[in-house]
């Protein structure tokens, strides 16, 4: 999965919600939020996780050679799979 379609899913997660809260409540600061989205900004395993928790998203690594796919999650959120 790119870094695009990984921020892309995140900017859905994250709904209505505006960045600052999100970021706040992930302890990042909001361009990290805005990098991450955007498919810009590099970040840690860390901080994703951190973002994934607050917005709702599963982040689940496969072996290489599988098929990266979007999934809906238990909490009717997007998955991140790949």
């Amino acid at each position: 999965m790119t870094p695009k379609r990984i921020g892309a899913a995140v900017r859905k997660a994250r709904g209505q919600r505006s960045i600052r809260e999100v970021a706040g409540a992930a302890g990042l600061h909001r361009d990290q939020v805005t990098g991450i989205e955007q498919g810009t900004k590099a970040y840690t395993v860390l901080s994703l996780l951190a973002l994934c928790k607050v917005v709702g998203l599963h982040f689940s690594l496969q072996a290489k050679g599988s098929v990266a796919e979007l999934a809906k999650g238990a909490t009717g959120s997007d998955d991140v799979r790949g």
